[in-house]
């Protein structure tokens, strides 16, 4: 399987949100500029991306002067396969090829896929934003310590 440029960015966008912390807080919106340079994003690009983001619900947008992002689920309730099939749909190894088995060789290659398939939706389906924000949090601790404040 290969993950799309959109479902990289709109991961590395939601997990930015969830490393600032404030989930539900229109208070203290992550700007456009902000994640876009933290993230090595297009700012073009990522506007679309959070749009769609909104309008599914994963998160909240604030108009105005301090305006921006924030989740609205905790990074615990976002899974990154409820994201990857959210920006892409089905791309796994086996679905574009075709359906009619015309010998055992294909047979035992598309059951192959299909398992393939199957290993990477459970890894993504149950891996949460949480789970990979207190993996960077480890790895900027064991990396550089002093490094553990996120400012906006």
């Amino acid at each position: 399987m290969k993950v799309s440029t959109r479902s990289e960015y709109a991961a590395k966008a939601v997990l930015f949100l969830a490393l600032q912390g404030a989930v539900n807080d229109a208070s203290h919106p992550a700007q456009i500029p902000s994640i876009a340079q933290y993230c090595n994003i297009p700012v073009k690009y990522l506007e679309q991306i959070l749009v769609v983001l909104r309008n599914h619900q994963i998160l909240g947008s604030r108009r105005g002067v301090s305006g921006g992002y924030y989740l609205l689920k905790t990074p615990s309730e976002i899974t990154v396969g409820e994201l990857v099939t959210l920006m892409d749909g089905n791309t796994g190894i086996g679905s574009g090829l075709g359906s009619v088995l015309i010998d055992p060789l294909s047979t035992v290659l598309h059951s192959l896929w299909r398992e393939v398939d199957n290993a990477i939706v459970s890894t993504l389906e149950r891996t949460t934003f949480a789970d990979l924000r207190d993996q960077v949090i480890k790895l900027q601790a064991e990396t550089n310590p002093s490094d553990l404040m996120f400012y906006i």
